[in-house]
């Protein structure tokens, strides 16, 4: 194995313990939150943190993605990543007091907002927290590690002071505080290693901000449009249903974000990568490493979306419990959208951005972000939570095309038909595994069945058929067998 591929698998071995523990802080604290809150408080922090997201959105602007694609390019200069870090954060600096004032301003004359001012204020902290945290910076140096190191250790912090002051409903702000305190806490450290091991950033004058805020406002527009249509579900279903609508409906989304970011997690940390590529306009280069990606992408979430839609009652029932049953089809419907979600994902991260295309993906998101509100409005009051998760599959379906439409101009994708059809058979085993594990009537036995069951079919399956992504896998995670087998 070259170098090159132990440092991505080094890099992607950290990232996924990141995106591991990111996982499984909410799915263990989930289950005793969603019992002890209920959910209709589940339903109340869930639309505060849909407020505060916009917030925070306006506070980061487009810095952590305009930061990584430039500062990849000369991150071996130090004095220039110190001038370049400076400006940047100046320019946080700035946006984080406006979405400060923005957000004051907001609760003051929104009475709907103002009566969840409390906990608005408290998950506040998050703003300032995203801004000095600089994370964008580690990214830059391919240092998963460190982060990954920091996010663990204050989510085992607040894991265990939730389970030690969360008793009852009456304890939400306790929950909110404790949320608020773990990345908070985090972006804390960060900030101070960064400037020990890496730059001594800070807030500068007198430098050309024009040169990045053109860039960095494109990209700012392009998250508005995404935080739009991934949070406007939540902020809508607040004001157009009940609190009780929205803890359902967020559950459902919780545990669709979460499976989404463990199969992103690969592609993460392959940005810096194609971004030094595309620098260097290494077009076969690119187009390996970029069908390696896609077929393992495909391995990995076909068979997930399939189990996922098979049992999704029985992960509700898992995750929080039987009052939260009424999310069941509105994740089945959710992991319907991961599909096209994921796949925008791969040609947005490593394609259209690396190759400085973001107008391109900022018309795409506002298509999107525009469809999903309007049809919010029609779907929502006719269908309730449902109606939220068929607009989400509409809005993804939208950014997929127009974002893959502009990526095959730039990549090829070689060797995927062979692979995609024994994916799809291996796919058709899970389905029919899950169809017959519904005849147990023991919850656990049936769970334990269905997700076994599932994984040694379609593994087993696609060894047989010779599936190559399969062995490729095997052999960068297995280094030593390859040697050996050579």
């Amino acid at each position: 194995m070259s170098q090159q591929n132990r440092k991505i698998a080094k890099n992607a071995v950290w990232n996924t313990i990141k995106t591991v523990s990111g996982i499984a802080f909410p799915l263990i604290t989930f289950p005793y939150i969603s019992r002890v809150l209920g959910v209709d408080v589940i339903g109340e922090y869930n639309f505060s943190m849909s407020i505060i997201s916009y917030f925070i959105l306006i506070a980061g602007l487009g810095i952590s993605t305009y930061g990584i694609r430039e500062g990849t390019t000369f991150r071996e200069d130090k004095g220039r990543v110190q001038s370049f870090a400076s400006e940047l954060f100046t320019i946080n600096m700035v946006s984080t007091v406006l979405a400060y004032l923005l957000l004051i301003i907001t609760v003051l004359i929104v009475p709907k907002i103002n009566s969840y001012s409390v906990i608005i204020y408290i998950l506040s902290a998050e703003i300032f927290a995203t801004t000095i945290g600089c994370a964008w910076i580690c990214n830059i140096y391919e240092d998963f590690a460190s982060l990954t190191v920091r996010t663990v250790l204050f989510q085992f912090i607040s894991l265990v002071l939730m389970f030690i002051f969360v008793k009852s409903p009456e304890d939400l702000n306790k929950y909110v505080a404790i949320m608020s305190f773990s990345n908070f806490g985090s972006n804390a450290v960060n900030y101070f290693y960064i400037r020990k091991k890496y730059c001594k950033f800070r807030i500068v004058s007198g430098f050309d901000w024009k040169k990045h805020l053109r860039p960095i406002l494109v990209i700012f527009s392009t998250n508005v449009a995404v935080t739009i249509y991934v949070y406007s579900d939540s902020t809508m279903l607040g004001f157009l249903m009940t609190d009780y609508d929205v803890g359902l409906y967020t559950t459902s989304v919780k545990i669709y974000v979460i499976i989404k970011n463990v199969l992103s997690a690969l592609l993460l940390v392959l940005i810096p990568k194609f971004s030094v590529l595309f620098s260097k306009t290494d077009k076969e280069e690119i187009s390996e490493l970029f069908s390696k990606v896609f077929n393992t992408l495909t391995l990995l979430m076909l068979p997930v979306i399939t189990g996922l839609f098979m049992i999704s009652d029985d992960v509700i029932y898992l995750v929080s419990g039987e009052d939260f049953l009424g999310a069941t089809t509105s994740l089945r419907l959710l992991s319907i959208a991961m599909f096209f979600a994921l796949f925008a994902f791969l040609y947005v991260q490593c394609v259209l951005i690396p190759v400085k295309k973001e107008k391109v993906v900022l018309k795409a998101t506002i298509i999107s972000a525009v469809t999903n509100v309007l049809l919010n409005f029609i779907f929502i009051p006719l269908i309730g939570i449902n109606g939220a998760a068929i607009t989400t599959i509409i809005s993804e379906l939208i950014t997929f095309a127009l974002s893959c439409r502009e990526g095959v101009k730039h990549v090829r994708i070689k060797g995927v038909v062979r692979e995609l059809l024994t994916i799809i058979a291996g796919c058709v085993l899970i389905v029919a595994v899950c169809l017959l594990s519904r005849r147990l009537n023991i919850f656990w036995m049936r769970l334990a069945v269905s997700v076994a069951g599932s994984i040694i079919a379609y593994f087993g399956f696609l060894l047989v058929a010779r599936n190559r992504t399969v062995r490729n896998i095997w052999g960068l995670l297995v280094p030593h067998l390859r040697k050996k087998e050579s």
